[in-house]
């Protein structure tokens, strides 16, 4: 193991005590002010696709952020993992449909629908740094993603979610590691 696996696997550990923490003393997890400065800093007339997740754990809730994409009138998508592959797939749900639990315990939608391309993605974060770059539970699903939607030559936005107290002086990271165009936190909007 490098050293920078090694760093980033006790930051993991570290941060998901710390974030447990965070949630059980949060009385905030969505702000609409930073939200919309969000929305007014990108060109958001022209998205249609968003992708978000459904919290898991002691993740920052999602509940307001979905269902006021919902209410923007955006077409709501969710990552499923399949099988074999290293990359995400997002399929259009509304956050209240059935989901089933998929890989590593996380809520993919049921439903049948076909993968759509988001052009807004909000991104789980562990923790985030002021250079833009995170650290998740070390799958790199995201970044492989994000990494094919360049070779395609594909325009879209990149929003970690999380909340401001997991902020890290420096996230360590490999060559791999997508920085983020922003993160939306209770509290403020990073921009990057």
């Amino acid at each position: 193991m490098n050293e920078i696996v090694y760093q980033k696997k006790k930051l993991r550990k570290i941060l998901t005590q710390k974030r447990s923490l965070i949630k059980k003393n949060s009385k905030k997890e969505f702000s609409l002010q930073f939200f919309n400065k969000l929305i007014e800093s990108i060109n958001f007339d022209e998205i249609k696709y968003v992708a978000s997740f459904i919290s898991i754990r002691s993740e920052i809730s999602t509940n307001q952020l979905n269902e006021k994409i919902i209410e923007l009138k955006r077409t709501l998508s969710f990552p499923v993992i399949e099988k074999n592959s290293q990359e995400l797939i997002f399929k259009k749900s509304l956050s209240n449909e059935n989901f089933k639990l998929g890989k590593y315990d996380i809520p993919e939608p049921t439903n049948e629908n076909k993968e759509i391309l988001p052009q807004l993605f909000f991104v789980p974060c562990l923790g985030f740094d002021l250079n833009g770059y995170r650290v998740g539970y070390g799958g790199g699903f995201y970044d492989k993603t994000f990494a094919k939607f360049k070779r395609l030559n594909l325009k879209f936005y990149t929003v970690g979610f999380s909340f401001d107290d997991q902020k890290q002086k420096e996230i360590p990271r490999e060559n791999f590691d997508y920085k983020l165009d922003f993160v939306l936190t209770e509290k403020q909007l990073y921009t990057f």
